[in-house]
């Protein structure tokens, strides 16, 4: 499925979030300021959160970087985080790295200087991702290292995007329009349903996903990690799991799944016939709104918590197949 959406600052001016909002926008980018200090907050920031907030529409956050190291990554994550202040997000905070003052900086730190910002933006429980055009991706970034950890968010005005990596957002034009905003606005689709998918988060968790077997024991032995039961259940916990830890195959399957980036991780030991208590049994959220957004996540668009499709649910998590939200 697709998402068509807009990516703004203060050079759209004051725009109008109701008509917006019927013009059929799914989503909006805003940024939040761009530097590391805090005078360069993008004046039109908060105006923009509350208004998209206030029409139901999707937001996500992105600050553009003028930093030449890792320590100004760094101060420009905790600035995005000043002025955040708490505030709820359903996208991703993107860290918008193109300027032409960095691209002598090499590959490595600009690399670097990315995993540090996006590190410091999953720490305080946000979405981290990445936004460059087509050409700094493939010159001057390890686009290749970023994508196996960060949502990418990339730029190519043109009919179709020709970027071989990955991507879950294509940013296609600076030159839309779109009810509601006076001049020109940039255009966006998205690929994949990412919205408030905060689970996705993994922080500094290991990366798993060149391993292709079935042992988490394994697993974290290959890639150098600690494989004791203690450091499993530090994991498990850290991935967002919230039942207690006790190293049954049903939770090292789960817990492998997240490291490894699988888009499908809900495995449970669960006998009963309660999609909600099975769904407690490994310590996912319970709640209707979760699982909304589970159901969507399997093919359910129209879930009313109905027992057939809850049954349906359960089935597909007892077997081990049932999709993240």
């Amino acid at each position: 499925m697709e998402y068509r959406g807009i990516d703004v600052s203060k050079y759209q001016g004051d725009i109008d979030f109701d008509k917006v909002k019927r013009s059929g926008v799914d989503f909006a980018i805003i940024r939040i300021g761009y530097g590391q200090y805090e005078s360069q907050k993008d004046p039109k920031f908060e105006r923009n959160y509350e208004g998209f907030k206030r029409v139901g529409i999707p937001v996500g956050v992105y600050l553009y970087s003028y930093a030449k190291s890792v320590e100004d990554a760094k101060r420009e994550a905790n600035v995005v985080l000043k002025w955040l202040n708490g505030r709820k997000l359903n996208l991703p905070v993107y860290y918008d790295i193109e300027d032409k003052s960095q691209i002598n900086l090499g590959k490595s730190v600009l690399t670097n200087m990315c995993v540090a910002f996006c590190s410091v933006i999953e720490k305080a429980g946000y979405w981290a991702g990445i936004y460059a055009n087509k050409y700094f991706f493939t010159t001057y970034l390890d686009y290749q290292k970023l994508e196996e950890r960060y949502t990418i968010w990339v730029a190519q005005y043109n009919d179709t995007n020709t970027y071989r990596g990955k991507y879950d957002m294509w940013q296609y034009t600076s030159s839309g329009r779109v009810d509601g905003i006076s001049g020109n606005v940039d255009m966006d689709i998205l690929y994949r349903d990412i919205f408030e998918n905060i689970n996705d988060v993994r922080g500094e968790l290991p990366n798993l996903s060149g391993y292709n077997g079935n042992s988490i024991v394994d697993a974290l032995k290959m890639f150098g990690y600690d494989s004791s039961f203690e450091y499993r259940k530090e994991l498990y916990k850290e991935a967002g799991f919230t039942d207690e830890y006790k190293g049954t195959a049903s939770q090292n399957e789960n817990l492998l799944r997240i490291l490894r980036g699988d888009n499908d991780y809900y495995k449970s030991d669960y006998k009963g016939l309660s999609f909600v208590d099975g769904l407690k049994s490994i310590g996912v959220d319970s709640s209707f709104a979760n699982r909304k957004r589970i159901a969507r996540a399997n093919g359910i668009n129209n879930y009313t918590g109905s027992a057939l499709q809850n049954m349906k649910l359960l089935n597909m998590l007892k077997k081990g197949n049932l999709k993240k939200a």
